[in-house]
């Protein structure tokens, strides 16, 4: 290029009129290229959503029939204190009628109007109200044997949360291995709390088990048998039980130790049912609410970081 040509070529870059356009081209293209990688996401993420894998889509259809037979079970017990309680008024009206008292002879005509009606009342009428009586009572009972087996069940069902404080990190299903980054089956939920953490067991049972770690490090895991279809179990912990100790809820089972090869101190929490893992959320409704639970399953849906 000739010196005339390279003083026109600089002096045509430089010029106001000529850069803008310049700017403009490229910020198109960025624009262009921004559009298209959002797209490509949005189509991904609608992909992977809409046409999930089937141990994911299988999981999402177990979450859902057990949170809707626990809803099941809360409007049972629901109507069940409602007819309760319409038993309970309906037994007081009868006491208060048959254990009316007829006014004296001397009251006034106003108060000798409930003794006018007492002498309608008839001995076919107080059998009907007698046999009325035993119907509601048979039925009461029924019902309070009804009530006192569920409260027998529900003692053994894993309510509660194992720590008092501690944030749930990891919840059932695949995550990510934080060493090989490969999926794995996580079969419960991870607490993150500190060392020494008291760990406390979630319902009545018996301790089955306590065994070492076989990577721990002066770590072991604590089996709890609550049915014989039943079970919880909670690693990695410095235990104070041994197997055959009959727990109450909230027994203190042991403490919290830190393994070297996870990334944080944690405790990991799984449910058995039927000799298989279940997602241990739905049951924790007696600490947390259904919100709460329903919110802690959608985050989780997708597979996240393990901690171990």
């Amino acid at each position: 290029m000739g010196r005339r040509g390279f003083f026109w070529f600089s002096a045509k870059w430089l010029h106001y009129k000529a850069w803008p356009a310049w700017i403009w081209h490229l910020t198109k293209g960025l624009l262009i290229l921004l559009i298209a990688l959002l797209s490509a996401w949005a189509l991904a993420l609608a992909y992977f959503y809409f046409f999930p894998s089937p141990s994911i889509a299988q999981i999402r259809t177990e979450i859902r029939s057990k949170t809707d037979s626990l809803t099941d079970l809360r409007k049972k017990l629901l109507l069940l204190k409602q007819e309760e309680s319409r038993v309970h008024a309906l037994d007081s009206l009868l006491y208060a009628e048959l254990t009316s008292i007829p006014p004296r002879k001397g009251d006034s005509v106003e108060a000798s109007q409930p003794m006018a009606e007492w002498s309608v009342l008839q001995v076919d009428t107080l059998t009907r109200y007698v046999e009325r009586i035993r119907e509601l009572l048979a039925r009461q009972m029924q019902q309070e044997a009804l009530l006192q087996r569920l409260a027998q069940q529900i003692r053994y069902l894993p309510r509660y949360r194992p720590v008092e404080k501690g944030e749930i990190a990891v919840g059932f299903g695949p995550v990510y291995h934080p060493i090989t980054m490969q999926i794995y089956e996580h079969r419960g939920v991870d607490f993150i709390v500190a060392a020494g953490t008291p760990v406390s067991v979630t319902a009545d049972g018996l301790v089955r088990e306590v065994s070492p770690l076989p990577f721990g490090e002066n770590s072991y895991k604590v089996l709890v048998e609550h049915m014989p279809s039943l079970h919880t179990l909670y690693y990695p912990l410095d235990p104070t039980v041994h197997p055959g100790q009959l727990l109450a809820r909230g027994t203190r089972i042991g403490y919290v130790t830190r393994l070297s090869v996870a990334r944080t101190t944690f405790l990991h929490y799984e449910v058995w049912r039927q000799g298989g893992a279940i997602d241990p959320l739905p049951y924790l409704w007696g600490d947390l609410e259904p919100e709460e639970i329903r919110e802690l399953q959608e985050a989780f849906q997708s597979p996240g970081h393990g901690l171990h």
